[in-house]
Parts: C-alpha cells; structure tokens; sequence
C-alpha cells in the first residue's frame, strides 16, 4: 500500500490530464489505480488559480463474478 506522499504524488503528476476546460470549476475529483489493484479517488480544489489537494480515499473494486 501506498503512503499518503506517494498517493499525493501521482495524482499531482496525473493532475494536468484531469483539469477541466472551464475557468470556473472550483472543485476536481478523479480516481486512479496503481498495478496490481490499487485504486484511489482524489478530490483538489482550486483556490486562487491554483489547484490544491484536498484528500483522498481508498477505493475497494468489487471483483466480478461471471
């Protein structure tokens, strides 16, 4: 498991990828997983033009029985 630094981390660096196209949005939320099965969701808020991380929480993907 990741440590909170480390979450922080990746979601700044995928950050540019999920900014949205209007000026006004305030607030950003996105999950991403890291191999094996490691998912997390961030939220950032934008606070003075710059985007800001808030938190983030652990994911838990419920595995499909076919």
């Amino acid at each position: 498991m990741l440590n909170d630094k480390q979450i922080k981390e990746i979601a700044d660096s995928l950050l540019p990828t999920f900014l949205p196209k209007n000026d006004a949005e305030t607030e950003l939320a996105f999950n991403f997983t890291v191999p094996p099965n490691h998912t997390y969701k961030v939220w950032y808020e934008k606070r003075h033009s710059t985007w800001l991380f808030v938190k983030f929480e652990k994911v838990q993907i419920q595995k499909r029985e076919d």
